[in-house]
């Protein structure tokens, strides 16, 4: 067993702890009855919001969110709100702003279409109305229209993932999951909506388009584009499924940042809207059962998740990264919950670990002599200090946290995610001068050290 030894500087201080664990999904309101309720633990997470999209695949039979489910008939008149379906979503939202409070942030477009033959994800056939249509669901869940709601949704992303699978126009093999036109189609679909949203409600922040990973040509080329046209935007979104939580996922938003910068977009944020830890093979993920079986239950909610989960978000506090949101916070095989219950799984407790960090949101100073161990530390306004330890692949580990501070007297309390825990008090630690001692079992592991009054 190998030890770890970490310094606690409270009186350090280091700027804000920042919110950027979103996430994807709100509890669903299809299969409450069959023991997927997860309201109650969803809000424990403490999410800094949870982004709508792939709604109607974690909802069986409930026309949610995208814009073909609330607005069906297309040839319709977009002017009269008798053609319009809001009752589903409107559940949805309660499920989560209201009852979860967690703030939404909502994707315009269409979910991800898996079918043989492609329904929902051609060019829209009128821009315009497209726009009136989107328009409306803005009014409707941010202004009262047609006894809607004022929800403060800030975050309104076009579309989603418009390169992934590859153009079937283009290539007759590929097979695209989410827009069938061309690159140079969806430039000017999304230039023309951007442009016409930002008009009508300069108060909201309108971005996308939730590439399926930052790519210098790629994503360059949309930006350049972007910039050409005049195209308003306050957030560039992308999506990142990794293995490794000390590499791309940490490197590339600086790199986007560089790119929006040098186009003139100093102030449009950076959003990774989606991403997961998936250390498989995407072939077999689509290809082999028994390995998608051993993938969903196993690897990708697992200890080494939740450390790697927690390893990323601690870490992005010294990037340019804005926002981040695991895909998904609900109970989906992609979730943070045994996929169809409501059973947390450790990449549940890892989020929810963040979550909580995130309470104390004065940065203190935190370090470890171990490089796979990354740690966070903050403070809250009534003078109580927590550390977050998140151990990547080091297998069981002594951990020794030496604060400046005398501990005599002081409430001290490890909470621990490891094989024996799940986010539960550690009643095995030591305290002793100015040191917290406590041993990880596992391959993974993710502490919370609590200093109390």
């Amino acid at each position: 067993m190998g030890t770890v030894k970490i310094k606690w500087d409270t009186k350090e201080s280091k700027g804000t702890i920042r919110k950027l664990n979103g996430g994807n999904l709100a509890p669903p309101i299809a299969g409450e009855m069959a023991g997927r309720n997860i309201r109650k633990s969803f809000k424990e997470l403490n999410l800094a919001f949870t982004r709508l999209h792939d709604a109607p695949l974690d909802n069986a039979n409930c026309p949610l969110v995208d814009i073909h489910c609330i607005f069906p008939l297309f040839h319709l008149d977009p002017a009269d709100p008798r053609n319009y379906r809001f009752k589903h979503t409107d559940d949805y939202f309660r499920n989560c702003i209201v009852e979860a409070g967690t703030p939404v942030y909502y994707r315009l477009g269409e979910s991800i279409d898996h079918t043989v033959n492609k329904y929902f994800i051609e060019p829209p056939a009128d821009v315009d109305k497209w726009i009136e249509i989107a328009s409306n669901i803005i009014r409707h869940y941010t202004e009262g229209l047609w006894e809607g709601f004022h929800y403060d949704i800030r975050y309104w992303e076009i579309w989603n993932e418009p390169e992934c699978g590859g153009n079937t126009r283009l290539d007759p093999n590929a097979k695209n999951l989410m827009w069938l036109g061309t690159e140079e189609e969806f430039f000017a679909f999304f230039a023309k909506v951007a442009k016409e949203l930002k008009r009508r409600f300069p108060h909201l922040k309108f971005g996308g388009p939730a590439h399926c990973g930052w790519s210098d040509e790629r994503s360059g080329k949309f930006l350049e584009n972007c910039a050409r046209e005049n195209v308003p935007i306050d957030f560039y979104s992308y999506h990142c499924y990794f293995s490794d939580p000390y590499g791309w996922i940490l490197e590339s938003p600086g790199l986007a940042r560089k790119k929006l910068d040098e186009l003139g977009y100093t102030k449009a944020e950076i959003h990774l809207s989606e991403w997961h830890y998936f250390p498989g093979n995407w072939h077999r993920l689509r290809n082999d059962a028994t390995y998608k079986q051993n993938m969903y239950n196993n690897e990708m909610k697992g200890l080494d998740s939740a450390a790697a989960l927690t390893t990323v978000m601690a870490r992005w506090q010294d990037t340019p990264l804005d926002y981040g949101a695991y895909y998904t916070c609900s109970n989906t095989a992609w979730g943070c919950y045994v996929t169809g219950s409501s059973k947390p799984t450790p990449s549940y407790f890892g989020l929810k670990a963040f979550g909580d960090i995130v309470r104390y949101p004065e940065r203190t100073g935190a370090r470890s002599d171990n490089d796979h161990v990354t740690v966070l530390a903050g403070k809250d306004a009534e003078g109580n200090f927590e550390l977050l330890v998140s151990a990547f692949n080091t297998g069981d580990s002594h951990c020794e946290v030496t604060v400046d501070r005398e501990l005599s007297g002081a409430k001290c309390t490890v909470l621990l995610l490891d094989e024996n825990h799940n986010l539960s008090q550690c009643v095995e630690a030591e305290v002793r001068g100015d040191v917290i001692a406590f041993d990880f079992e596992g391959n993974s592991a993710v502490a919370l050290v609590k200093i109390g009054r």
